[in-house]
């Protein structure tokens, strides 16, 4: 079953093919709570690969659902990485669905610093280059300024 074209989704950086691999594995994506952007509360996560994916870079693959919002500490997330200068900083750990490939591939023409991109599965699905997924910050009641109904523990 596709999308729907307003369902609301948050464009995140994978910063390494290791990364989108542990999304793809434990189905799991980090974000550190001091980095959060404003429009957290999103029904799909898509992901941006930049250059360290080598051919498929400057390009967003693929998205998967969000189930839930949980708050832990990095330790947690990354116990071999127990004496990383971040271990104790809280992090999001936003659980997902299995991973979906999009049908066509939204590439960045150029390279792009991206961080963050509030947009809707029907942007998603439209766009020919990353650029046409920035929108005006919608209002309140569309982004619901919460988590989306989705379970904080």
């Amino acid at each position: 079953m596709n999308p729907d074209d307003d369902a609301r989704v948050l464009v995140v950086i994978v910063p390494k093919p290791h990364d989108l691999e542990l999304v793809r594995t434990a189905g799991w994506y980090r974000l550190p709570l001091a980095h959060t952007p404003p429009q957290l509360a999103a029904d799909y996560l898509a992901f941006y690969q930049p250059a360290s994916f080598g051919q498929a870079r400057w390009q967003i693959q693929y998205y998967a659902a969000i189930v839930r919002y949980q708050l832990v500490h990095r330790r947690d997330l990354l116990p071999a990485e127990a004496t990383h200068p971040r271990a104790g900083d809280r992090y999001y750990r936003i659980d997902v669905g299995p991973l979906q490939e999009l049908e066509r591939p939204v590439p960045s023409a150029r390279l792009r610093r991206i961080t963050f991109i509030a947009t809707t599965f029907g942007r998603l699905r439209q766009a020919i280059d990353v650029t046409d997924l920035f929108t005006p910050t919608p209002p309140p009641e569309v982004w619901g300024g919460g988590l989306a109904g989705k379970v904080i523990t």
